[in-house]
C-alpha cells in the first residue's frame, strides 16, 4: 500500500509540475517590428515614401566597391568615372544655378 501512496504522489507531482502551457511567453514589443511611420491618411514617411527601414536595407552593401570604384594590383582604392552609374554625373555649379 505504501508504494502505491508513492506511485499515486509520484505521479501527481510529476503531472503539477509538466502542465506549463507548451508555449514560452512571448513579448509583443520584442517579437514584431513597429509598423512603417505614416501620415494621418496612410502615406508612408520618407524619402521617395520608402519607409526609413526599407531604405536601410536597400542601402550600401559590402558586397564589393561602389560603382566606378576598384583597386589597383597594391590594392588601393582608384576611381574611373566612365564606370559610375547614376548619382550626379556633373558636379552642381557653385552659383546653384546651371550655366547652360
Amino acid at each position: 500500500m505504501l508504494r502505491f501512496a508513492a506511485c499515486v504522489l509520484g505521479g501527481a507531482l510529476l503531472m503539477a509540475c509538466g502542465s506549463g502551457g507548451g508555449s514560452a511567453l512571448r513579448s509583443p514589443s520584442l517579437d514584431y517590428a513597429p509598423p512603417p511611420p505614416s501620415t494621418s491618411d496612410g502615406e508612408t514617411v520618407g524619402a521617395d515614401r520608402h519607409s526609413p527601414s526599407d531604405k536601410l536595407h536597400e542601402g550600401a552593401s559590402s558586397s564589393g566597391p561602389a560603382p566606378g570604384w576598384g583597386t589597383n594590383k597594391k590594392g588601393e582604392p582608384t576611381y574611373d568615372p566612365k564606370r559610375q552609374v547614376g548619382g550626379a554625373i556633373e558636379p552642381a555649379p557653385a552659383s546653384g544655378s546651371p550655366d547652360k
